[in-house]
């Protein structure tokens, strides 16, 4: 069912205060608690250690602890929402860029938005993907990458809500497995041939593993039935937002190229998505 009610957007403290109030085990909340707040974001209890994508890239996460993540996304998207703001997605380059924007860029970021911009079918297709995701329909985190996951002792939780809002939550599982497969596919340095080859067939992999985790265990937690088609092009948008990021890092990069063709390839071609995921 879809939400139309309107009201104001929540400030991110009121977010995290009511996040950090929704249990997913016992004595384990969506969010880490409020330690202080002032003119700016709420400063979160804290967590030692690294977050989920260094914990990743290092190795250092169990399969257990991937599957919770999915739970406590499934989770979230059952409660009852605490407002009616509109999530806010990632941002992707189908729109002319401001001038000041462009100069700010690399030369291969600049060489990747030229791509874009100019595959029409890419483009339309990712417009439709971004509109469908911004149907208000369950409460979601917005941006749920890795990188916005810490660890305390053995249970992840959700950091920076500042975009969350109403929308599909095909949109927060298109970040989580597109950053699961980024978080693997940014460990590639081999050379080039057969050995880079053999690389990127392992590191496909383990991603590939990781992702089906994630589906599987959200699957066993929540009653929603997902939209394999939308889901795989959310992921697709993921990976050219990460394409981007890294191409902000280097003149050349293979993990730009890689990341952007399978990018393309899931948003204009929904059916590869089943290669992933078995049960779309």
């Amino acid at each position: 069912m879809t939400i139309t009610e309107a009201s104001a957007p929540l400030s991110e403290e009121e977010v995290v205060r009511w996040a950090a109030g929704i249990e997913v085990s016992p004595g384990a909340s969506l969010s880490p608690r409020i330690a202080g707040a002032g003119t700016g974001r709420p400063v979160l209890a804290e967590v030692p250690g690294p977050r989920f994508d260094a914990r990743l890239q290092g190795g250092d996460v169990t399969v257990h602890q991937i599957g919770y993540v999915a739970k406590a996304l499934a989770v979230l998207h059952a409660a009852d929402p605490p407002g009616g703001g509109t999530v806010v997605l990632e941002s992707l380059p189908w729109d002319p860029l401001p001038l000041w924007a462009w100069a700010g860029l690399t030369g291969t970021q600049r060489q990747l938005i030229g791509k874009l911009h100019g595959d029409e079918a890419l483009r339309n297709r990712g417009r439709t993907v971004q509109a469908a995701l911004a149907e208000r329909t369950v409460w979601c985190h917005g941006d749920a990458r890795t990188n916005n996951i810490v660890v305390a002792g053995d249970t992840p939780m959700f950091i920076d809500w500042e975009c969350s809002g109403l929308g599909r939550p095909e949109g927060d599982l298109g970040s989580l497995c597109g950053s699961l497969m980024f978080d693997q596919l940014n460990l590639m340095d081999a050379p080039k041939g057969f050995e880079a080859e053999e690389e990127l067939r392992a590191l496909l992999g383990r991603a590939t593993g990781h992702i089906r985790v994630v589906l599987a265990a959200y699957r066993d937690h929540s009653h929603r039935r997902l939209d394999s088609a939308l889901l795989g092009g959310a992921v697709g948008g993921s990976l050219l937002s990460r394409a981007l990021m890294r191409a902000s890092q280097s003149r050349f990069d293979r993990v730009v190229t890689v990341l952007a063709g399978i990018g393309r390839g899931l948003l204009l071609d929904p059916a590869r998505w089943r290669a992933i995921d078995a049960h779309a």
